[in-house]
């Protein structure tokens, strides 16, 4: 069951402005209660409640308020912290909300979820378990609210999983998560495949041809497919002499 704290408060009279920063350097932490369709601004002793949450493990803390009004009376409230604004440098208490609550009316609450034991395919099996869910949404009265829902992990073997359906819940809590939805699960480690040895390394830039071309009138250059060949020019010394025709006679010698 969550832990009940008693905490005592002041009506603050003086609201906004530079009324909250003037009530922290007194020591007093200002805070607000709401609910059922009302809201009171308040004041607390900043050491009483930072040693007050200081003991509670969980998110879930009811308070009951001693709230003193103007000329000195008070009245008693059921509430529910919901939210805690500490000074980012500091760390000190610089706001509390409460949500007031009524003793026999139901609530609805996320309470976070742990694991008791080592799964046996995490110990024996290198398994890694795997929390999907951290809270489960319940309903609840006051009095059965539970600090924090605890599931054993133990028995669970590599490709096993729990689901919202079958964690044990404490007497008069009811869950309202989809109950197919697994809460804890022992998964397969995966395993990065390694290099084969001596294999060729892919080149990983394009190889680049680059061809030569040929200078018109360059000695060796090699023709195309398909280029005709110039023919030989002559010499100058067959310069000028006609070709000798198929069946031409012959001059006789002088004498």
């Amino acid at each position: 069951m969550a832990k009940r704290l008693g905490i005592k408060a002041k009506v603050r009279v003086e609201i906004g402005g530079r009324r909250p920063r003037r009530i922290r350097k007194n020591g007093r932490v200002p805070a607000i209660i709401y609910g059922g369709g009302t809201s009171q601004v308040l004041e607390l002793n900043g050491r009483e409640i930072a040693e007050a949450l200081h003991r509670a493990s969980s998110e879930n803390v009811l308070v009951d308020l001693t709230i003193e009004g103007e000329g000195g009376a008070t009245t008693q409230k059921m509430a529910l912290i919901r939210e805690v604004q500490h000074h980012p440098l500091r760390d000190t208490i610089e706001h509390i909300d409460f949500y007031q609550i009524e003793e026999n009316k139901k609530l609805r609450v996320e309470v976070p979820v742990h694991e008791l034991g080592e799964s046996i395919g995490v110990r024996t099996g290198g398994g890694i378990l795997d929390h999907a869910l951290r809270t489960l949404r319940v309903e609840c009265l006051p009095k059965d609210l539970p600090e924090r829902i605890d599931v054993d992990v133990s028995a669970m073997e590599i490709g096993q999983a729990i689901h919202v359906g079958e964690v044990k819940l404490p007497e008069g809590v009811t869950v309202l998560n989809t109950k197919e939805l697994p809460v804890f699960m022992v998964l397969l480690p995966k395993v990065e495949e390694e290099p084969t040895p001596g294999a060729v390394e892919v080149a990983t830039e394009p190889e680049v041809i680059r061809q030569k071309k040929d200078v018109e009138g360059e000695e060796g250059a090699i023709p195309e497919k398909g280029d005709k060949k110039e023919p030989a020019k002559a010499d100058k010394k067959e310069a000028g002499k006609p070709e000798a025709k198929e069946g031409a006679k012959k001059e006789p010698a002088k004498k």
